[in-house]
């Protein structure tokens, strides 16, 4: 995280969001994503590639749904870099990666969205389903299901890509996208989640 937002520096990329109140919703958005990532690394048998490949997909998102494109190739190149030597190193992400992880790609969304409202929050969304594992744990309804535990694979990754691209070409990018298709997201970012844990 610290070397993307020196990177940004660098490169004369560190602007920070105009404050909204979308930007409050994306923030949001960012926080609870960030616990998602780090719920689904803090499980022993979990596999942190998946949740790796998941944030590059992010990232990815991030770039194809605002119009200020700098931040996302910093963050996904960083993060891409972060995967690759984490494996060539023999070394798993920790929890903590996972946050930081979504919070540079939180970052990447809303600096890039340029002041955009729903760029903002489409870009925000692009975390996937991560918020959603986070609002699993708040939320009585999904604590009463039986099972605790995560365990990220092929399933929750595919259904992670097409959250991101629903969020970053059905929100981020539309002028006036509204909050029925906000809430359409979260929906079904909650389905995902909650049919996830009754698979772990």
């Amino acid at each position: 995280m610290l070397a993307v937002l020196v990177a940004a520096r660098l490169a004369g990329r560190s602007d920070w969001p105009r404050w909204s109140a979308m930007t409050a919703i994306g923030v949001l958005v960012t926080l609870l994503a960030a616990a998602g990532a780090a719920r689904l690394l803090a499980e022993p048998a979990a596999g942190w590639v998946w949740v790796a490949a998941g944030s590059v997909i992010s990232a990815a998102g991030v770039w194809a749904g605002v119009p200020e494109t700098g931040p996302a190739l910093l963050a996904g190149g960083g993060l891409a870099g972060l995967t690759v030597a984490a494996g060539l190193c023999r070394a798993r992400w920790t929890p903590t990666a996972g946050a930081g992880a979504a919070a540079v790609i939180g970052w990447a969304a809303l600096s890039g969205a340029a002041g955009r409202p729903w760029a903002t929050i489409g870009g925000a969304l692009c975390t996937g389903v991560a918020p959603w594992v986070a609002v699993c744990r708040l939320v009585p309804a999904f604590r009463r299901t039986g099972s605790t535990t995560w365990s990220p694979g092929p399933w929750l990754l595919g259904s992670h890509t097409a959250l991101v691209v629903v969020a970053a070409r059905w929100i981020g990018v539309v002028p006036h996208a509204g909050w029925l298709r906000v809430a359409v997201v979260a929906a079904a970012g909650l389905a995902v989640a909650g049919a996830a844990r009754g698979r772990a």
